[in-house]
């Protein structure tokens, strides 16, 4: 078995096992938002989408209670290259007391899911705030999508099918479980966990001599110690234990243990534990088995794998800058009528004109691996046609050009109100913002500051209306925009909107819009400021 072994990227290390194990993960964790990853197309993707926000919405709160509640917001996420929705729901309300002081809390669950090139990547948190939502986008803008056994050479956190790139946001833990079996030897498993960011207890053999107190001589008869003392694995310091077991059943079992401590602040050095189990019956709760290898060569198993835990040596970090970008067709890429459709989105074709209208509309979503379709035009009705509701149809010779405009898994809605404008300051304000010479993708700024870089800012604030929007360099940035619901006011004549003070992020520079501007549609907040036809 280990003449031929394969590299298994786990988190931040590597190990290497036998080329025939059956490898799984379980327990991922990252920033304290639970990470589950599957492979399928973006057609399941989106019918899960929709299910799942259907049956949040279908769940209901009991006023006269603190259970959770529904659904409150659902949104489509704002990654490039990524589709898919995050929800906010389930909010709970209770209360501490300090003393003969009452406190209240009042959290929230979130729950993020994307999908990029083949790949589901789901994001979820309980008891959290609503700004978990853009914590988990920040996450999802640093995923690069790796093959079952590829070794990523950028530095950063390996999950099943993924790696989450440096350098990450700040976060707090970093956890993952690796699962290996040998098909022929279903008797045994092999473990390794990564727990990053948790307070380690008592050491390996601290813990063992504590149990070790406790327990009757019958049963300390039954183990046989046949290793046990510091090792440290590559430049990493742990505590080794190697034991045989008589079991009461007369079966002879195994059960060996390394751990190394790590440090809670430095995610580089987690807390590493690596298990071997043997005589684990097939049947579950049944009695434990004979171990089906060898001692020798569970031995000679174990150290062959143990041996090779090491810390993944990463590339040259990748700097503050903006992450690349994803693999894809851009927006502005264009395809023909008669061509796969490169990328599930938004296409434009500008076929129509003035009284000539497209069917289906000149915008439609066309999901990857479809043919683009041929644009049939209907001119505007006569008199005569209305009345006869006949719609005449013409279907140009040649092929449509269709624009990719927009790669988000829903269409923008429309805004209906006005949104608060990003005005001019004086002459002084201006001179202010050219003195900025770089301004980094994630930058936030405050509403009535000068806006530091032409581009796409997006709006804090999960509930207002401004979505992304355009903003020039040098503008002040404008408050954010909420709709009012009915009575809120106590009465129906109270004013339709609000405005109050924001944070802006900026999201995309204006060089990387400038070539699918033309194409855009004007909606979803994107109407005001505009960005000119040059830069």
């Amino acid at each position: 078995m280990t003449e031929k072994m394969k590299t298994v990227c786990v988190g931040r290390y590597l190990i290497d096992v036998p080329v025939e194990s059956e490898i799984s993960f379980s327990g991922t964790m990252l920033d304290g938002f639970d990470v589950v990853t599957d492979k399928e197309n973006e057609t399941s993707f989106q019918t899960r989408v929709e299910a799942r926000e259907a049956e949040l919405k279908a769940s209901r709160a009991d006023a006269d209670s603190n259970s959770e509640g529904g659904l409150e917001t659902a949104r489509d996420l704002d990654v490039p290259g990524m589709v898919g929705r995050a929800f906010i729901y389930g909010r709970s309300r209770g209360y501490l007391m300090e003393g003969e002081r009452r406190v209240n809390l009042e959290s929230v669950s979130v729950e993020v899911l994307a999908h990029m090139n083949g790949l589901s990547i789901a994001l979820s948190a309980k008891s959290t705030e609503e700004a978990s939502t853009r914590e988990a986008e920040a996450l999802l803008a640093r995923v690069r999508i790796r093959g079952e056994e590829e070794v990523p050479a950028l530095p950063g956190f390996c999950v099943p099918g993924a790696l989450f790139v440096e350098p990450l946001p700040a976060h707090r833990n970093e956890h993952i479980v690796m699962h290996v079996g040998l098909a022929e030897h279903p008797d045994l498993s092999v473990t390794l966990a990564s727990l990053a960011g948790t307070r380690p207890g008592p050491s390996l053999l601290t813990r063992v001599a504590q149990a070790d107190a406790t327990t009757s001589a019958d049963i300390l008869l039954r183990m046989t110690r046949l290793r046990e003392g510091k090792r440290s694995i590559n430049g990493v310091d742990g505590e080794e234990l190697l034991l045989r077991a008589r079991e009461f059943n007369f079966t002879t079992t195994y059960g060996f243990n390394w751990e190394a401590s790590g440090r809670p602040d430095d995610p580089t050095l987690p807390l590493l534990s690596l298990e071997l189990r043997t005589g684990i019956s097939e049947r579950s709760g049944g009695k434990p088995v004979d171990t089906s290898l060898h001692e020798d060569a569970l031995l000679k198993l174990w150290n062959t794998i143990a041996s090779s835990i090491r810390i993944r040596k990463d590339g040259p970090p990748s700097g503050s800058g903006p992450s690349p970008e994803p693999s894809g067709p851009k927006l502005g890429a264009v395809a023909s009528a008669g061509d796969i459709c490169p990328q599930s989105g938004w296409w434009r074709c500008k076929v129509g004109s003035e009284g000539m209208s497209v069917h289906g509309g000149a915008i439609q979503y066309i999901r990857k691996g479809e043919r683009m379709p041929q644009a049939l035009l209907l001119p505007r009705q006569t008199i005569w046609q209305k009345l006869k509701r006949i719609q005449p149809s013409i279907e140009s010779p040649e092929q449509t050009a269709w624009t990719l405009v927009d790669k988000r898994l829903r269409p923008r809605t429309a805004i209906t109100v006005a949104l608060a404008p990003a005005v001019m300051p004086a002459e002084e304000a201006r001179m202010t913002a050219t003195d900025v010479r770089s301004v980094h993708i994630g930058s936030y700024v405050r509403t009535g500051d000068v806006c530091p870089a032409s581009g796409w800012w997006r709006c804090e604030e999960s509930h207002a209306l401004d979505g992304t929007r355009w903003f020039a360099r040098g503008s002040l940035m404008p408050a954010a925009t909420f709709q009012v619901p009915v009575g809120v006011f106590g009465k129906s004549s109270g004013p339709e909107v609000i405005q109050r003070r924001s944070m802006w992020q900026l999201v995309r520079h204006a060089e990387a819009s400038v070539a699918a501007r033309e194409s855009m549609p004007a909606s979803d907040g994107l109407t005001p400021g505009e960005p000119p036809a040059s830069t």
